[in-house]
């Protein structure tokens, strides 16, 4: 067991530059490139559905709709692919490693790529199978803890976890990934280098692994129980630096609305990088104890794992390869980020925050200045009012008159939008704000690209407006289809929307639950007043794919309220407390008591 151990380590260290480099750049590339296709895959098979969100209500059906079948399947072979191509660069690093070969980047991928060329000419799809199964249980608490943030898997799993049936069902099925993953753990060398069938491969590594059960497991067992541990104290050492931070830079309640989503992040980062460790550090064992036990099988004598001091090669063609791998990762991370997602956006995301007006208790209402308060203090959305000037240009506004922001009683209508600029929105607010002025749809859309997503209302000027049309000409103009939706009062506007843009998320404003209106194909989801949610009209509207936003959600009690029914977004004059009660606890009252119940 200690001399396996002591070998691990200097198999790892023998090449760990290039095995780093390679590792981080394989995932860096793979990992936004697959979530860029799962959000088009998720919004392909949504609207095959005819859901508009993914909710605890509908993913029972969802997952049952042809599309979603065909999605997950073509979703899930690609997925097969990358991780069969990172298991062939894996076991070329460490095929090099054994017989004291520094391989450089390139070699490593085109290793692989050879590899995995190999096993799809000899049909040996079962071993992607695998290699999925295997990947699954040496990640098994790594997806766990991806799950408790994906909704509404999370709030599956957490009502399967409760039923005795369903525990017992989940570690059922773990032992029975796990009797046929580990005497297979040597398949993927007895085929990918010594180009065996399936059954041959798997026959081989149950001969090899024959006697050294026990040994095998504990190791990796223990190597995995370690990097968890370390994972943890990592976690909480970010939490506690953020935490110090936080009070120090920030007032006690933005820094405890912040923190828990700030743990969020700081935990999917932690993920990432320890499946890439768990990836090295698992191939590099079960590579000695290939070697070590085929030797042993065939009477020949031990491998020799202690290496000479070398220096690796770097070109070229490797800067080349790092240049291109890490441009694309920019360029999927970059989409992801600045034109939004539907995995980030509403399946990484719990109940989501709309700042009314922008931040309109700190500042003047749908003004930039309420637009920048609102992305300080976090919020998800920003939601503004928009009409339409004399002379055709959208800008902000919520009152039919201008006399409660401006002094004047006549209408945005009325004016050009040279002579609105004349008008001062602030200084009813306060004279901090002297001098604000409206701004245009276009002026507020340029700032919220990629900063905060937008709930537009458009209001009701009468059914002939072309409001609606120029409100989607813009969101098409800015390629914001992702991080903008359009609500209204009234329906016709969203059937003008939808036929113009069927991909624009719409939703209808109601003050009161009368009537199946969420049953509309034009509308993705209600805004509805907050007194009038309840758990029926949640459920009710969750089973037909719709979302609920509650409005406007202003005190402390009505928060919890909208949290315990499950709403989707709540829409809230004070968008840092509703952040601090919709993500912590609800005994912790300080940031103090946040921490001690996270070091628990």
């Amino acid at each position: 067991m200690r001399t396996l151990t002591k070998e691990t380590c200097q198999i790892l260290k023998f090449n760990q530059k290039n095995a780093l480099l390679f590792e981080v750049l394989y995932r860096l590339l793979t990992g936004p490139l697959y979530l860029f296709l799962l959000n088009k895959g998720l919004k392909w098979s949504l609207k095959m559905a005819g859901y508009s969100y993914l909710t605890a209500g509908n993913i029972g059906y969802f997952f049952l709709k042809p599309g979603t079948i065909v999605m997950i399947l073509v979703i899930g072979i690609i997925g097969i692919l990358f991780l069969a191509l990172e298991t062939g660069c894996l076991l070329t690093l460490f095929q090099g490693a054994a017989y004291f070969r520094k391989l450089s980047v390139g070699e490593i991928f085109l290793g692989g790529l050879s590899k995995l060329s190999d096993e799809i000419k000899k049909k040996n799809w079962r071993l992607g199978l695998l290699i999925l199964a295997d990947y699954g249980i040496s990640n098994l608490y790594l997806i766990y803890r991806v799950l408790t943030h994906v909704k509404p898997l999370n709030f599956v799993m957490s009502e399967l976890m409760k039923q005795n049936a369903g525990r017992l069902a989940v570690c059922a099925a773990v032992v029975l990934v796990i009797l046929v993953v580990v005497p297979g753990l040597y398949t993927f060398y007895t085929c990918m280098i010594e180009q065996k069938s399936f059954r041959d491969g798997y026959r081989r590594s149950r001969r090899l692994i024959k006697g050294h059960l026990a040994n095998t497991v504990f190791l990796l067992g223990g190597y995995y129980a370690g990097l968890i541990v370390l994972l943890h104290v990592i976690y909480i050492f970010c939490i506690l630096v953020a935490a110090v931070g936080m009070s120090l830079f920030t007032d006690n309640r933005l820094a405890l609305a912040i923190l828990p989503a700030v743990g969020d992040r700081i935990e999917l980062v932690l993920i990432f990088l320890a499946s890439m460790a768990l990836a090295l550090g698992n191939f590099a064992a079960l590579s000695v104890q290939y070697y070590q036990y085929s030797n042993r099988l065939s009477r020949e004598p031990r491998w020799d794992f202690s290496y000479p001091s070398r220096k690796s090669f770097r070109g070229r063609i490797l800067g080349a390869g790092v240049a291109v791998a890490a441009a694309l990762s920019l360029f999927f991370l970059f989409n992801l980020v600045r034109n939004g997602s539907a995995i980030t956006d509403d399946i990484l995301t719990e109940i989501q925050i709309t700042a009314h007006r922008g931040s309109s208790k700190s500042a003047p209402e749908n003004t930039m200045a309420a637009m920048e308060l609102a992305v300080e203090n976090l919020a998800d959305f920003v939601e503004i009012d928009v009409q339409e000037t004399a002379d055709g240009v959208v800008v902000l506004g919520h009152d039919s008159t201008l006399k409660r922001v401006a002094g004047v009683n006549r209408t945005i209508g009325s004016y050009t939008l040279e002579d609105l600029q004349d008008l001062d929105v602030g200084k009813w607010f306060s004279k901090e704000f002297e001098g604000e002025r409206i701004p245009t749809l276009a002026e507020i859309m340029e700032f919220c690209k990629g900063r905060v997503k937008m709930n537009i209302e458009i209001k009701n000027l009468g059914k002939d407006s072309p409001l609606p049309d120029k409100v989607v000409e813009l969101i098409s103009d800015f390629q914001m289809k992702e991080q903008c939706v359009i609500t209204s009062t009234r329906l016709s506007y969203l059937s003008r929307v939808k036929e113009l843009d069927p991909d624009i998320r719409t939703g209808y404003i109601i003050s009161a639950a009368y009537g199946d209106y969420y049953s509309d194909d034009d509308v993705d989801f209600i805004s509805i007043r907050s007194s009038f949610v309840s758990g029926k009209l949640v459920e009710a509207a969750h089973e037909k794919g719709k979302a609920i936003h509650a409005w406007t959600v202003n005190n402390k009690s009505e928060m919890e309220r909208m949290k315990m029914l499950g709403v989707d977004n709540i829409i809230t004059d004070y968008p840092v407390l509703a952040r601090e009660i919709v993500y912590r606890e609800r005994a912790t009252e300080t940031l103090f008591e946040y921490l001690r119940l996270v070091l628990k």
